[in-house]
């Protein structure tokens, strides 16, 4: 008996603390509704410095294709959550593991003109474009165009791009270091971040950083007793004297590789070199499959689509032409940011009833919890 009271406590506790965050979020959640509804929708020619809300068509030069449908899109959105089971079999339930968000990027065109979008950190409220779950065995039927092992192989990919992400900003938190050889890795390190483990940019990026010291070791090896290994040896040297990456350094490498090893062989060297030469943005299939059963939501920016955007105009700091002057981003001030499908009046009628939802269900949420303690602890 006393028991169930501690846990009742506990969880009144819980869910008046949960009822606050919702009550205070939904306040928050109301402002956002209130700047987006008083931010007056305007055409792309005309945008000017600062919070802006614009209506078009999402174009762009390149896509990718989303991981679960295959879709050609311009940033994806993956909601994955593992089937996790609890009390020894008794009890199981979908738990959230991890949102992944990827893309290139694209321009929003209208009759007037384009602006670039640059997505990082933005809210997306997409249409879903695929769902389905993997877990049950490698070739299990999906319903969609992944296979079960290659969906086990990207949660995989989407935990190292989430571990990458938060190495990244710890990186940038650290600030410029003192020493200047300090500050040149630790600026190669947040740039090799910036992509996913174990993509090639990323090993491009790890191999440029580490380039000189594994250059100046193979030198100061000195001459190898086996003349195929000194062969290499000097092969692997040459090899540095070119961008890693490059076809020159990866010729170097792979004849390094095979003159180093037996025929026939799987080394080390020859698995990055295949991944150094894989296609851009892929993972090259270094990643194991994840283990456990999953479920994945997908959502899609397409080429051609409609979307209404709100966010913070900013200079481009990569213009392509005078027509690419601008750059629509998560603000450092106003850090309101969507993407949405809907139109200007179903996204503010969607924003109204989320934030009054959440003002009224955090503050009956918190009314009650805080009912349940006092009248344990005979206060009412």
């Amino acid at each position: 008996m006393a028991q169930d009271d501690d846990k009742l406590v506990t969880y009144a506790v819980l869910g008046f603390g949960a009822g606050l965050y919702i009550f205070l979020k939904g306040f928050r959640q109301f402002r956002n509704y209130l700047l987006i509804a008083d931010t007056p929708e305007i055409p792309i020619r005309s945008v000017p410095m600062g919070f802006v809300e614009i209506h078009g068509k999402a174009e762009g030069e390149k896509t990718i294709p989303s991981p679960i449908s295959h879709t050609p899109c311009f940033l994806y959105k993956v909601v994955i959550e593992r089937w996790e089971t609890q009390s020894g079999n008794r009890s199981a339930r979908w738990v959230h593991h991890r949102t992944d968000v990827d893309g290139p990027g694209f321009y929003l065109t209208d009759a007037t003109g384009k602006v670039r979008i640059d997505p990082h950190g933005a809210e997306l409220d997409l249409p879903q474009t695929a769902r389905c779950a993997a877990g049950e065995g490698p070739s299990a039927v999906t319903g969609v165009a992944a296979t079960g092992q290659e969906l086990l192989q990207y949660v995989s990919q989407a935990d190292a791009r989430w571990a990458g992400s938060w190495i990244e900003r710890g990186l940038k938190f650290a600030g410029p270091l003192g020493a200047s050889g300090k500050e040149r890795q630790r600026q190669a390190l947040t740039e090799a971040f910036q992509h996913t483990p174990g993509t090639p940019e990323f090993l491009q990026g790890m191999i440029t950083m580490m380039a000189p010291k594994m250059k100046q070791q193979l030198e100061s090896m000195g001459p190898q007793s086996d003349p195929g290994h000194e062969q290499a040896r000097q092969t692997m040297i040459e090899a540095f004297q070119h961008p890693p990456g490059s076809p020159e350094f990866l010729e170097s490498a792979r004849r390094a590789e095979q003159l180093a090893g037996e025929p026939g062989s799987t080394h080390a060297l020859d698995m990055l070199t295949r991944a150094l030469g894989a296609a851009p943005g892929t993972t090259a299939g270094l990643f194991g499959a994840a283990s456990g059963r999953y479920r994945f939501t997908e959502y899609c920016v397409v080429p051609g689509g409609l979307y209404d955007i709100s966010g913070t105009c900013v200079e481009n700091p990569h213009p392509q032409d005078l027509n690419d002057r601008n750059l629509i981003v998560k603000g450092a001030n106003e850090k309101v940011f969507l993407i949405s499908h809907k139109t200007e009046k179903q996204l503010e009628s969607g924003l109204r009833r989320r934030a009054v939802l959440m003002i009224f269900g955090g503050a009956a949420l918190s009314v009650v919890c805080l009912a349940i303690l006092l009248a344990k602890f005979g206060l009412l």
